[in-house]
């Protein structure tokens, strides 16, 4: 059975890496399970296809020099709808921040164990799934944006749901609405006042639960836990006066 039976096939997958005997392998393996696959090794030839055609998801595999993917998937995130799945050598803390902020929605160290890579690949084509099931369902509304009422300290969907906000709630949202695609779980810490210790990041992690736990009735909430780093907010979300 297919380790992606749950996936319709045919999504389209972009696959940067400058190894032609990885490339070959990762696109074979991926090809095998139904994906439209186009590997390519060099920026010329990234810039060639990703400018043609859109592409659900890219995987960007990184050398020991980095900068130039990094650069890549700073295009794809800023350019395009692309969810970007990073493959690394290294496994340091710095570089993994580096991969998250350049844009990232997940890191893996290699060598890749494919099986979870399915994992990933499943886990964000699902999302994308629910993101276009969501804005279709909202096609008739003026707006796709999330606003943070600050008057009645609420956050209300794009289809009017509202949802009352705790103070802590608040300021973790007006956090997530100051621009940065990532904040840092430490920088929450600091701002809500928690300690940084292992006792407030179970403190920021409880508030997490019971913002979901309040979410439950809005079809698709576009809160991205980024494990081990921080938290973004994958809508626009304008914090506004009143409402």
């Amino acid at each position: 059975m297919s380790l992606f039976s749950s996936v319709p096939e045919n999504h389209k997958v972009l696959h940067f890496c400058d190894d032609t005997g990885s490339r070959e392998c990762l696109q074979r393996f991926l090809g095998g399970q139904g994906f439209d696959v186009i590997s390519v090794g060099n920026r010329q030839e990234f810039f060639d296809v990703i400018n043609v055609a859109p592409y659900e998801v890219a995987i960007v595999d990184i050398g020991l020099s980095n900068e130039e993917e990094l650069a890549l998937v700073r295009y794809l995130r800023t350019h395009t709808a692309t969810r970007v799945i990073v493959l690394s050598g290294s496994s340091s803390s710095h570089d993994c921040m580096e991969g998250y902020l350049s844009g990232a929605d997940n890191y893996l160290g290699k060598p890749v164990d494919f099986s979870v890579l399915s994992a990933v690949l499943n886990s964000l084509l699902s999302r994308c799934a629910q993101s276009q099931r969501f804005h279709d369902g909202c096609s008739g509304s003026s707006s796709s944006s999330w606003i943070l009422c600050k008057a009645n300290r609420e956050l209300i969907a794009p289809d009017n749901k509202r949802t009352p906000l705790t103070t802590k709630e608040y300021m973790f949202f007006s956090c997530l609405a100051a621009g940065a695609d990532v904040v840092k779980r430490a920088d929450l810490l600091e701002v809500l006042g928690y300690e940084q210790n292992e006792y407030g990041h179970k403190r920021l992690e409880t508030l997490v639960y019971r913002i979901r736990r309040k979410a439950r009735t809005v079809e698709f909430f576009p809160l991205i836990t980024h494990h081990g780093y921080g938290y973004s907010f994958s809508m626009d979300l304008i914090l506004r006066k009143t409402c």
